[in-house]
């Protein structure tokens, strides 16, 4: 009976000890992602990011162009002690998927080194870019710590590099206060314009960058996504799936069509159609645009041209994003 308990101690004793002989080589232990954070001892240097490690930035094409793209910072219990030089690399990026397009290196201009300086926490990362080099795509690069010129210093497991891409932004991309009527042709005052809802506070979208020439309307007062909304005649807050609408302007600022972001005609059948009656301009003197517009669907509407909905708008810039 003596034998069996000395067995079953002497597994328990190695099974511990694997146990904590894998805890003590847990990298993630070793890299301070969990477990007791000894930032006296350890004091990391990192690239900080959220967790996708990566910096998306949109510009315009205005030539050699300072572009903040974060900081290189000490993570530690207290400021840097001594000014420490930090070395950076630039390479194609580690997460680009096949089809993604690489910023040309030789665009853009990373510090080779940075000082975080006695007394601070961090230093800015500021590159120079070639905007004439951009593109309504994204173009992808990344940026990695090489080294620390100090002693007792730690590059992050996590954090030491980022993925930046930059992409063309419309002139016209920003935050807009819509003010405006829809029509729902079939049904009169069963759905009227969003702005209705809100009044008589603004109702305000954004409107991204689709690509150099086009505008993609995004809702964020509900929905946080791409949906067109409108009120119900009961006063509801609702909105028209698989329909958004992407404006496309010329280098005069008109309005030369309308399309649904989902297809033309998306799965549902909505589509968009300009309406060329109406004023489709952008106002350089007012920072608006005005634009005239039709849902079309043939799947409630079925004699052509099958407009469901017609919408009047008025779109006010209120500030970039």
């Amino acid at each position: 009976m003596k034998k069996y308990k000395i067995f079953g101690f002497i597994a328990f004793f190695l099974v511990l000890s694997v146990g904590l002989f894998s805890c003590l080589t847990d990298e993630k232990v070793e890299n301070q992602e969990y477990g007791i954070i000894n930032l006296t001892a350890n004091k990391i240097i990192e690239l900080p990011s959220d967790a996708s490690h990566i910096v998306s930035k949109t510009l315009l094409p205005e030539g050699v162009v300072d572009v903040n793209l974060g900081e290189v910072r000490l993570a530690a219990e207290g400021v840097a002690s001594e000014d420490i030089v930090v070395t950076l690399t630039t390479s194609k990026s580690a997460a680009m998927n096949p089809g993604q397009l690489l910023f040309p290196l030789d665009k853009v201009v990373v510090p080779s080194t940075l000082t975080i300086p006695k007394g601070q926490r961090s230093v800015p990362l500021v590159a120079k870019v070639n905007t004439g080099f951009l593109i309504p795509d994204p173009q992808y690069m990344s940026i990695s710590i090489a080294s620390v010129d100090k002693q007792g210093y730690i590059i992050s497991g996590n954090y030491g590099n980022i993925n930046v891409n930059f992409k063309l932004r419309h002139r016209y991309e920003g935050k807009y206060v819509l003010t405006g009527v829809m029509d729902h042709l079939p049904s009169i005052g069963a759905y009227v314009h969003i702005s209705n809802f809100f009044a008589p506070d603004p109702y305000i979208c954004r409107l991204e960058t689709n690509d150099g020439e086009s505008l993609i309307f995004f809702e964020e007062q509900g929905f946080n996504d791409y949906t067109y909304p409108m009120m119900t005649a009961a006063g509801g807050f609702s909105g028209w799936g698989s329909f958004c609408p992407i404006f496309y302007f010329d280098a005069q600022g008109n309005i030369t069509k309308v399309e649904n972001a989902y297809g033309q005609p998306a799965s549902n059948t909505r589509s968009a159609k300009l309406d060329p009656s109406g004023v489709n301009k952008y106002d350089q003197a007012t920072k608006s645009f005005q634009v005239s517009y039709w849902m079309a669907q043939p799947s409630v509407v079925p004699t052509p041209p099958s407009y469901r909905c017609h919408m009047v708008e008025k779109y006010t810039f209120l500030k970039n994003l």
